[in-house]
């Protein structure tokens, strides 16, 4: 739902205690038949609340990696 260098905020199906570790892939999209990069980034869920019928999480970033930074700039 929201993304930074330092953190984001997703949603998902299921309740994500606070202080829990917590890994997140992110992918650029494919464009012309280019293979997508991808970067995992640990981090750690500093707030969760049930939205409705699912759960959103604000995960902290303890780094931000490079190959992050490059999937923020693609999708800006």
């Amino acid at each position: 739902m929201d993304l930074s260098p330092y953190g984001c905020r997703l949603r998902v199906g299921e309740d994500v205690p606070r202080g829990a570790a917590v890994a997140v892939v992110f992918e650029t999209p494919i464009q012309d038949g280019a293979r997508s990069a991808s970067v995992e980034v640990p981090g750690m869920a500093i707030w969760a609340r049930l939205e409705g019928l699912s759960y959103q999480v604000g995960v902290h970033f303890e780094d931000s990696p490079m190959g992050l930074l490059e999937i923020l700039s693609v999708l800006s």
